[in-house]
């Protein structure tokens, strides 16, 4: 299990194991006392040391890539030349300087960082251009080299010593010059000299010195080592990571007899050589291989030069494991908060334990502080959240939780008792309803929908012939809505549910469901009124709710039981499946007033003696399933396809039960007609509606299919349903409201539509399209088209080009046949015409819906999107932008104006606001606004942030 998404890539900055592994450790104990024509051949011995000892030596089998010319031009002695003539160059050779010594930085120093092994776009293999990103300018590409491959532990390998010149004194000083190699397995030091002091055990390189390790490479022009203590310095080093695609540059390296490294004035970015488009740079910075963790001290980020964040103090990994220590900050800026900042500290407390504290500062709001702690056992996984202002919410505009405590909590929790038995724990809550909306959350929670506060338990039993399963639960919602009504709790709900193959071939169901529906007081939202505790001028709203109407302020038990037979019977050719079940609902209710629900369900004749808190209702269903398979062979534009044709017919008999307006609804609905509902044997969600029926539903279904890959390149479906007779069961919507000064929807209209359609002899004709022209466009089309008054129920049409991932165009159209809606005024009530009557609008949705994201060139992309409301004759939101992406950033500036979708229609409150985005690969970004929720708008555009 991953456990937390670190900030830094793996290895970054791991110039760390640069002079250290390949001078401090591999070169202990090796001098050369022989002439040139013999070369030390190095192993370890039992004691930990190093066996060495002569071999004549071999011509080197390593090709070093070219490399600038020298100021000094006294090294690179040719293995040809004369054995006299080497002594001569050698001898002009300068002594090294002493550690202390400032080396300047030449132009051919200034060359030498241009070759880490950087290769130009222009200049990548295909194979290579395959593995990167559009915007890429190129890569680090490791050539090929002695000992790249190998896999084992390099400190037990032999080391070789290879030079042109080696040259020795009596004071067991040998000096290499020319062509230096010195390799260890899958490690490799090259340079122009090296020294090596035997009393001292020392050693000091000098002139275009190239370290590498697979992944790694380190440049510099001077350095040294105690071969004691395994300390090592290398000076004016620039570095380059390959996986990581970053790079570096240091003034000094120092490696420690720990392993632990020292950079004084170091500097990292993704950014290509020769482009500081960003670059983090320390004073300090410190490097643990053996921990896998580094740290800064001073650290400044700049962007072409500016310096954008400075923090005294960052911590960050260097490989795969996860250390604790402070995470990126964000900066950002909006109108709610104010300047808003954050710095999160990650606490790695053991392999399966870990947390995230987050101090966060909003200069309108105060000081905030979110945690998170995370665990993983062999049994357990989970999560733990819980945020809060440190003080009380400081905002007054528009903020009706001014001056007031706000906090959130989590705990996701999920236990494994057997492999068949599971329980878990998803819970939530929160001070306000508009906490998320306000300040946002790490904690994986949304803000559109309740927040769950459930426990629950889990059983999978059976075997072959027996599959079933018993679910507990106890389940409550916190509503995160100004505007809508609570949902009801279910405290508890016990479920089983199972199928049993007979050896017959028939298949018996069963489902037996109980559950206890509750909820709060007041939980039935009225309306929105300015706040009389606040100043007129802060435009403060209030919600208003109280205890419900009639039916709908119900509570009580619901037991429902289903069980049945089918016998499906099977060929290649077609099926046909009859069956057979009976459903029963049953239920004990409680806080009813029964004088209102006698007058909130007059609609129905409803009288008196009709009122009961024990309603009951019994339904047996027959069904009979039937289908046939065609298929051919056809070729389309010099294509072969297999073409499917699939007719179907269904038939569905369930009598009509009188009764069930008694029967409260706690989680049922009425679904959309689709293609796919002339299939289902119930038109309701939930178990409050036990529907009736007797229908035959026709429709076929036709696809083309591409031979040689399976690939559908059409599908088109249509279907209808004939009515026997019209249908008796309903949701009445116009139960539960008694005052209709705040009703939305013309309920009136709203039931005389419903009434329309159950007497129908024929549902809509319902289609489905889905055409791919090719693998970048398509198109889709669902219509339901009323064949009784030949109009529009539903319609739906959707165009997509996405040849690519930055390049996208959406354009759809959505109409929904809807009852008219009441006018509001400002104050969200019903607006009365000069006849005293409600008046109202057309509800319609009628919704174009067009986005693009669309590059202009490589680096620059135009971005948009286009909410058109033809029925309001509004723009529902206007979203344009633009993203730049270079090789090492990436920035969106995005300009959007919106309307809420819960503001009053009659009287929105238009909002727009220009957000900023920048994002520093390899590193992080800082933004304002939501910009990657707004842009998931844009359906297939991929936002690369990488």
């Amino acid at each position: 299990m991953e456990m937390h998404p670190l900030p830094f890539t793996p290895k970054t900055l791991a110039l760390a194991i640069a002079a250290g592994l390949l001078v401090s450790q591999s070169v202990t104990k090796a001098h050369a006392d022989s002439p040139p024509e013999n070369e030390w051949i190095c192993s370890p011995d039992a004691q930990g040391g190093w066996s060495c000892g002569l071999a004549p030596k071999k011509k080197s089998a390593i090709k070093r890539s070219p490399l600038p010319a020298e100021v000094v031009t006294v090294n690179n002695i040719a293995p040809g030349m004369q054995k006299d003539t080497a002594k001569k160059v050698s001898a002009k050779t300068r002594t090294a300087p002493p550690a202390t010594e400032t080396v300047a930085v030449s132009p051919a120093q200034t060359a030498l960082r241009k070759t880490l092994d950087w290769v130009p776009a222009s200049q990548l293999t295909p194979a290579q251009r395959a593995g990167q990103q559009f915007y890429s300018c190129g890569a680090y590409i490791e050539p090929e080299r002695p000992g790249k491959d190998f896999k084992g532990n390099p400190d037990t390998q032999p080391i070789h010593i290879d030079a042109d010149d080696v040259k020795y004194d009596q004071e067991s000083i040998a000096r290499l010059n020319g062509n230096v190699t010195l390799r260890q397995a899958n490690r490799l030091f090259e340079g122009d000299n090296l020294t090596l002091n035997k009393l001292e055990n020392t050693a000091t390189f000098r002139g275009n010195t190239r370290v590498r390790e697979p992944g790694l490479l380190v440049l510099g022009q001077y350095g040294s080592a105690n071969l004691n203590t395994g300390e090592a310095t290398v000076d004016d080093a620039a570095y380059v990571v390959h996986a990581s695609n970053v790079r570096g540059q240091a003034k000094r390296v120092v490696r420690n007899g720990d392993a632990t490294i020292e950079l004084t004035d170091a500097t990292y970015t993704s950014c290509p050589p020769s482009n500081n488009g960003w670059l983090l740079s320390g004073q300090k910075v410190r490097l643990n291989p053996n921990t896998g963790f580094g740290s800064a001290t001073n650290a400044t980020v700049k962007v072409h030069g500016i310096p954008v964040l400075y923090t005294p103090y960052i911590y960050f990994p260097i490989d795969d494991r996860r250390q604790s220590g402070f995470l990126y900050p964000t900066i950002g800026s909006s109108s709610n908060n104010g300047f808003d900042a954050s710095i999160p500290y990650y606490f790695n407390l053991a392999p399966n334990y870990d947390a995230t504290l987050t101090p966060r500062i909003m200069s309108k709001r105060g000081a905030h502080l979110e945690g998170q702690a995370r665990y993983l056992t062999a049994q357990n996984k989970g999560e733990i959240g819980a945020a809060a202002l440190a003080g009380k919410d400081a905002l007054k505009k528009e903020n009706r939780y001014y001056d007031q405590q706000r906090w959130l909590i989590s705990w996701n929790h999920t236990t494994t008792l057997t492999p068949r038995w599971t329980m878990g724990i998803d819970y939530a809550n929160a001070s306000d309803k508009q906490y998320i909306d306000d300040f946002g959350t790490q904690l994986n929670l949304s803000s559109s929908g309740p927040l769950n506060q459930r426990v629950g338990t889990k059983y999978l039993g059976g075997d072959a012939d027996h599959d079933w399963q018993l679910k507990l639960d106890a389940h409550k919602f916190k509503n995160m809505s100004e505007t809508s009504d609570d949902p009801y709790d279910k405290l508890p709900q016990i479920e089983l549910k199972g199928t049993w193959f007979t050896a017959a071939e028939i298949n018996v169901n069963y489902l037996v469901d109980y559950t206890r529906f509750s909820r709060s007081d007041n939980w039935h939202y009225v309306n929105e009124v300015p706040d009389p505790d606040f100043n007129p001028g802060d435009d403060v709203k209030k919600s208003l709710y109280d205890q419900g109407y009639g039916i709908e302020r119900a509570e009580g038990d619901r037991a429902y039981f289903e069980s049945g037979a089918s016998f499906p019977f099977t060929a290649s050719y077609g099926f046909i499946t009859p069956a057979v079940k009976v459903q029963h609902v049953q239920y004990s209710l409680t806080n009813l007033n029964k004088q209102e629900v006698i007058d909130d369900l007059k609609h129905y004749g409803f009288k008196e003696d009709d009122y009961t808190k024990t309603p009951s209702t019994t339904v047996p269903t027959f069904s009979l399933d039937s289908g046939l398979y065609f298929d051919r062979q056809i070729t389309f534009e010099e294509t072969a396809y297999t073409h499917t044709f699939e007719p179907r017919v269904k038939y569905l008999y369930a009598p009509s039960v009188e009764g069930q307006a008694m029967n409260p609804v706690f989680d049922t609905a009425l679904m959309d007609f689709t293609y796919s509902s002339l299939w289902r044997d119930s038109r309701f969600t939930g178990y409050d509606r036990l529907g009736d029926a007797n229908q035959l539903s026709i429709g076929f279904s036709s696809s083309l299919l591409r031979e040689k890959d399976g690939f559908e390149r059409l599908r088109f479906a249509l279907g209808q349903t004939l009515y026997f007779k019209d249908r008796d069961v309903y949701i009445d919507p116009r139960t539960g409201e008694k005052n209709k000064i705040h009703w939305d929807i013309n309920e009136q209209e709203q039931y005389a539509r419903l009434k329309d359609e159950m007497e129908e002899p024929t549902s809509p004709l319902v289609s489905e399209l889905v055409y791919t022209i090719n693998r970048a466009s398509s198109v889709q089309q669902d219509l339901a088209w009323n064949t009784n008054s030949n109009q529009l129920d539903n319609y739906g049409i959707y165009y997509r080009y996405h040849p690519q991932s930055r390049k996208v165009f959406n354009i759809g159209y959505r109409f929904r046949s809807q009852a008219d809606r009441y006018v509001k005024d400002e104050f969200d009530n019903n607006v009365i015409d000069s006849a005293g009557h409600y008046e109202t609008a057309s509800n319609d949705l009628s919704l174009s819906d067009v986005s693009v994201a669309w590059p202009i060139n490589n680096q620059w992309s135009a971005l948009g999107r286009w909410q058109y409301d033809f029925t309001n004759k509004r723009n529902f939101e206007v979203m344009s932008g633009i993203e730049y992406n270079s090789c090492c950033y990436q920035l969106r500036v995005l300009w959007r104006s919106w309307i809420e979708p819960d503001d009053n229609i009659d009287h929105p409150t238009k909002k727009s606001g220009v957000f900023l985005q920048f994002v520093l690969r390899g590193l992080g970004g800082l933004s304002s606004g939501s910009v990657s929720n707004y842009l998931s708008g844009i359906q297939g555009y991929e936002q690369d942030e990488k």
